[in-house]
This record gives C-alpha cells, sequence and structure tokens, in this order.
C-alpha cells in the first residue's frame, strides 16, 4: 500500500545518503573492496531497480550537477582534482566524455514553479484536519456521554495494539511500536496518512541503514540451498529490510485492526443502541453538540 511503498523508498534514499552507518559497521567495511567498480556498478543497478525515482535524484542529477561545473571550469582553462563517491564516478565521467549529453543546468537547479494554488496539498491538509477535528469533538461528547468515550476507547485500544503489535513482532523498537500503535486510531480512517510512516520513522532514528543492504539481501536471496527459515531469520538482521517490515506490519496491524473493530466491536456496542446505524447517529450528534457548545462559548 502507499505506506509501504513510501515508508521503502524513503529507507532507500536515508540508506543512498549513508545516514545512521555506524563506527562499529564502518569497520568491518573492505574498503577496496566497497569501491571496486563492478561492485559499486552492481549496487546502483541494484538500486535503480528498488528505487528509480530514488536513483534519478540522488545519482544521475548529482552526476550531471558535478559534470556540469567540471565542464564549465575545464572551459575556463582551469586544473580540477575532483575526488567523488565510487557511486557517481561513471556517471560523471561519461558526462565529461559527451558534454553535449548533459541536460540543461535550469532543470537541475530550477526550484518549482510557485505561482498559483496548490489545490491538492490544500486539500490533503483540510481532510486532514478535517478527520482530527471530528475526533476531537467526538472525544469530547465523550466526555458527557459514557458510551461514546467506551466506542473511541475500544477503537482506540484495538487499533493500537494490532498495529504495535504486529510493528513489535517485525523487530520495531518500543518507542516505534507505541508511537505507531498510539497514532493508529486517527490514520486508519484518514487515507492520507499511515501509521507505518511515524512508526518507520521513529525507527530509522536508530537503524544503522546504509546501501550496502540491498546487496546483502540480494546474497541472501540468491542463496537456493538454505532452509527459508533461516533465510528469512538473516533478512530480519539487514537494517533495511527490518525498516521496510515495521513499516508494513503497522499499516498491516491498523488494517486487521480497523476490519476486525467493524465486524466485531462495533456490532456489540450496536447492539446496545439498536443497530449500527443508531451508533453513527450518536456519534454525529454528539460531535455536533460539542461544536455548539465550542460556537456558543466563543459567542
Amino acid at each position: 500500500t502507499a505506506g509501504v511503498l513510501v515508508g521503502a523508498v524513503a529507507g532507500a534514499a536515508f540508506a543512498a545518503m549513508g545516514l545512521g552507518a555506524g563506527e562499529e559497521e564502518l569497520d568491518e567495511i573492505d574498503l577496496e573492496e566497497l569501491t571496486d567498480r563492478d561492485a559499486v556498478t552492481v549496487m546502483m543497478e541494484e538500486f535503480r531497480e528498488f528505487s528509480p525515482g530514488g536513483a534519478e535524484a540522488l545519482i544521475d542529477e548529482r552526476d550531471a550537477f558535478i559534470a556540469h561545473n567540471l565542464v564549465s571550469l575545464r572551459r575556463q582553462g582551469k586544473s580540477v582534482v575532483a575526488v567523488v563517491g565510487a557511486g557517481h564516478r561513471a556517471g560523471i565521467e561519461r558526462y565529461l566524455r559527451n558534454p553535449e549529453t548533459l541536460p540543461p543546468m535550469e532543470s537541475l537547479v530550477g526550484r518549482a514553479d510557485s505561482k498559483g494554488v496548490p489545490w491538492f496539498k490544500l486539500i490533503g491538509i483540510a481532510f486532514s484536519l478535517g478527520f482530527l477535528a471530528f475526533f476531537v469533538l467526538l472525544a469530547m461528547a465523550g466526555v458527557r456521554n459514557g458510551f461514546l468515550l467506551r466506542l473511541f476507547g475500544a477503537w482506540f485500544v484495538v487499533n493500537g495494539v494490532f498495529a504495535g503489535g504486529l510493528a513489535k513482532l517485525a523487530g520495531a523498537r518500543w518507542d516505534s511500536a507505541l508511537v505507531g500503535g498510539g497514532l493508529a486510531w486517527m490514520t486508519s480512517v484518514n487515507p492520507l496518512l499511515a501509521p507505518g510512516w511515524f512508526s518507520g520513522y521513529v525507527e530509522l532514528r536508530h537503524a544503522r541503514v546504509n546501501v550496502a543492504d540491498i546487496g546483502t539481501l540480494n546474497e541472501l536471496l540468491a542463496d537456493e540451498e538454505r532452509p527459508l527459515k533461516e533465510v528469512v531469520s538473516d533478512m530480519f538482521d539487514v537494517p533495511l529490510f527490518r525498516l521496510i517490515m515495521v513499516v508494513a506490519m503497522t499499516n498491516v496491524g491498523s488494517m486487521i485492526g480497523t476490519a476486525l473493530f467493524a465486524a466485531y466491536v462495533l456490532p456489540l456496542f450496536g447492539a446496545e443502541l439498536g443497530g449500527v446505524d443508531a451508533v453513527t447517529r450518536l456519534m454525529l450528534q454528539g460531535a455536533r453538540r460539542s461544536f455548539d457548545l465550542i460556537v456558543g462559548g466563543l459567542t
């Protein structure tokens, strides 16, 4: 789903920038092997297959930008020594051999046109604020109505337990699981948000993710002789894979919680009022009364 894709692309982007790599892992890396042309080419190709958009932004556009500046300095008659990352070497050299293939500099440094009204962004913000406002009004109504308070509490607990629980099973830290579970009640009914984004963000602050994780995963998947259980177990030891799974399982848990609440918990509450429709009417009435109280207090 959207949460899984965004979480995966975010993890790959941060990995490509080298965030989260600790000294302990750097000490274990063979620099000659890491900068070997063949090894770097393989890693770049794997990254491009995994995230074409990320590769374009993090590799291709940077190659072109650096090459533009080197070509400009060369035309000024200057001699320059450029020290670049191994992943950028081939692309920059290709542009230097064929400067005519360089894309326009404006396309690399230009900013998005800010003219006009960003309707999509405004609609998304309004949609999210509308959901949040409704639940705030509902919570206020719950203070006056014990039934609504119990209903809201059940919604919070069911979503939180499944979202946070599956995140923890995927290897999330406690703080990541608690953040994802704590926000699942709101994000599960808002199509523009996903609880996995939040649990993944917190997890990324502690995960030692780097671009070499992609190669490690490919090596594990290429081993056809080992039992599947062992392969999956080793994959969870790879920070990038564990990050993706935390994001995915948080979202899956929230979806399961939402489905179970609608199928089993809500009918139990509806039985007290004579049907699920009555619960919906009570929620709307409670939110409307809370809104009237706020308006009355302000006027």
